[in-house]
């Protein structure tokens, strides 16, 4: 998945959407048939949480608040939390689209989640004058009752191992603009992604 990116020029951190355009609304409950429809039209979780589904002139969308039930997928959206539930952590991940700017810590630089590891692109690619600010971005994978392990610290990438089937937090975090979605959570046993937006 390739991230989408708010920048200046090549490069800029990501989340430049203002915040406060992240308030859920009212809680949209859907028909069965309405249900039926858009887990019949490729749903995916787009930037702010918003439920997209379907592609050009059939293309729709629903912001949050939300709760989708299909009959492989899940999606709920409440207040600044998305869940996601699927057969396999993988195929949840997949769910959020590649203009959602999901797991991105820096422009189009991304935390990678692969079999049993968590890693980030390389900040090889970023100009020398904007490497001060890539270097303010730190990235931790935290296991449910562990300690929390580095990912990503001063530009340096350093890949953690994730313990077999335990739940685990990444936290993105910069004193910049802040990450449209700094919190993640990881639990591979059911197959669900909780992700939390910006606030």
């Amino acid at each position: 998945m390739q991230a989408a990116v708010a920048v200046a020029g090549a490069f800029g951190l990501v989340g430049c959407v203002p915040t406060s355009s992240v308030i859920p609304n009212d809680f949209t409950d859907f028909s069965d048939a309405q249900q039926a429809v858009i887990c019949a039209a490729s749903p995916r979780v787009g930037a702010m949480g918003i439920l997209e589904y379907g592609t050009g002139a059939a293309a729709g969308s629903v912001p949050p608040d939300y709760a989708l039930n299909c009959p492989d997928l899940r999606v709920t959206a409440e207040r600044w939390t998305v869940t996601v539930w699927a057969p396999t952590l993988t195929s949840a991940l997949a769910v959020f689209a590649p203009d959602a700017d999901f797991l991105t810590y820096y422009a189009d630089l991304r935390v990678r989640v692969t079999e049993g590891q968590v890693t980030a692109d390389p900040t090889d690619s970023v100009p020398e004058a904007l490497l001060d600010e890539v270097r303010r971005v730190t990235v931790t994978v935290t296991p449910l009752g562990g300690a929390a392990q580095t990912v990503l610290r001063g530009g340096v990438v350093t890949p953690v191992t994730l313990e077999p089937g335990a739940t685990h937090r990444i936290d993105i975090r910069t004193d910049g603009t802040p990450n449209p979605w700094p919190s993640v959570t990881l639990d591979p046993a059911s197959g669900t992604v909780q992700a939390h937006l910006a606030r």
